[in-house]
């Protein structure tokens, strides 16, 4: 490899078996907020000048890549298998031999810790320029430091080694300073001493944990950065999952708030990391907004709505309602119980109301839709009112067929 003084490369170590999760899904792609939590790490990253991003996998390769790529991150980043998942250590490693060439400097990151925030891994490595050293951890106090390794300090408060769960006397255990699985290395350190870690603990596994106390014993300084605890939580079991989603959900919940979008409350109102609103819009309880939706400004949604991939523009409100793959138009109004399937489209003030459900449909401005109803694959047009009971039949057993209404027709009951 050729050297290149000052670069940094980012490895993210994604291969672990996930046991704890008793689930076929690889660990690092169970969801929360709408992404895998490899692309949450990954969008952490994704902000940071690194000339080199490697996500070391499991067998699982494929489906990994495929996944990341349908969170958007596709350029840039190449992924490479650990064939032999013998522990983090070994999957650094392989890390390391993927890289295009050789940094100045390695950010290394666990694939399920989502809530590691860009501003803190850029606050680490600016700690570590600044510091020097071989290696920079990033590190928490928390009340209740089990299962996370904990942090040994030694004279003049000088970081010594980090010690795991299972390795851990009462001592060590009774620590609350804790390991939050991200680091960043001197390429040339951490090089020379990775394949010299051994499987002298209680799982017989390669730690990278173990490269901070060789480094110490070769005279090295290493540093630390404490940060937010909640930052630092990773995923071993469902449980974590479902606690990791409340905490992501508060999240994004703060930053909408903060931008003037009203969430009437946020503990029953679920935003992918993926949706984007404007000020003023509202959201009631038990909202759901999945996907790459949009809300715009002064729209409301709910309560008891679900929005997937959709657009639900301005001045207009959805309610008790299901909307996917959809366009509802400004000043427009959906439900209640109105189901919205993939392909339709809503001019401006259109009304879709009680028990009505379209699917490939467009339906024009100033049109309305009030109940009881079923439009498949048909074209409304402008100032069109359907009565209750109508439908378009858009299936005669072997084919599909559309229906074009044009304007300002009324279309009684029943038809």
């Amino acid at each position: 490899m050729a050297e290149a003084r000052g670069s940094t490369a980012g490895i993210v170590l994604a291969a672990g078996a996930g046991k704890r999760m008793h689930s076929d899904l690889p660990k690092v792609l169970h969801e929360v907020a709408g992404r895998p939590l490899v692309a949450h790490v990954l969008a952490a990253l994704a902000p940071l000048p690194l000339d080199d991003r490697v996500v070391v996998c499991s067998e699982q390769l494929d489906l990994i890549e495929e996944r990341c790529a349908d969170a958007g991150f596709a350029e840039g980043i190449s992924y490479v298998v650990q064939e032999d998942p013998r522990g983090t250590a070994d999957a650094l490693r392989v890390g390391l031999e993927a890289l295009d060439r050789a940094p100045d400097t390695v950010l290394v990151m666990n694939g399920a810790t989502p809530l590691v925030r860009s501003e803190t891994l850029s606050a680490l490595l600016s700690t570590h320029r600044e510091r020097g050293g071989a290696a920079t951890l990033l590190t928490a106090e928390v009340d209740s430091p089990n299962p996370y390794g904990r942090i040994v300090r030694g004279f003049g408060d000088e970081v010594e080694k980090i010690v795991e769960e299972r390795d851990a006397t009462d001592l060590e255990r009774s620590l609350t300073e804790v390991n939050a699985g991200v680091y960043v290395f001197s390429y040339a350190a951490v090089k020379h001493v990775v394949g010299d870690v051994d499987r002298a603990n209680a799982q017989g596994e390669y730690y990278i944990t173990d490269i901070i106390g060789m480094l110490r014993s070769a005279g090295d300084h290493v540093g630390a950065l404490r940060t937010d605890p909640d930052e630092i939580r990773g995923v071993k079991s469902l449980v974590h999952l479902a606690e990791i989603g409340e905490l992501m959900r508060a999240r994004i919940a703060a930053r909408w708030m903060s931008e003037g979008v009203t969430i009437v409350d946020p503990r029953t109102t679920y935003i992918d990391a993926t949706v984007t609103l404007e000020r003023d819009a509202r959201l009631q309880p038990f909202s759901f907004l999945e996907g790459v939706t949009s809300v715009g400004r002064r729209a409301e949604v709910g309560p008891q709505a679900r929005v997937v991939n959709s657009v639900v523009g301005e001045d207009s409100v959805v309610s008790f309602a299901v909307v996917r793959d959809s366009e509802v138009g400004p000043q427009s109004s959906v439900g209640p119980f109105a189901s919205l399937r993939p392909g339709t489209k809503l001019g401006r003030n259109t009304h879709v109301g009680s028990f009505v459900e379209t699917k490939n449909t467009t339906v024009g401005e100033n049109s309305k839709v009030p109940h009881l109803s079923y439009l498949g694959d048909a074209e409304i047009g402008r100032g069109v009112n359907v009565g209750a009971g109508a439908i378009t039949g858009n299936w005669d057993g072997r084919g599909k067929h559309r229906t074009v209404i044009e304007d300002d027709v009324y279309i009684s009951s029943n038809t």
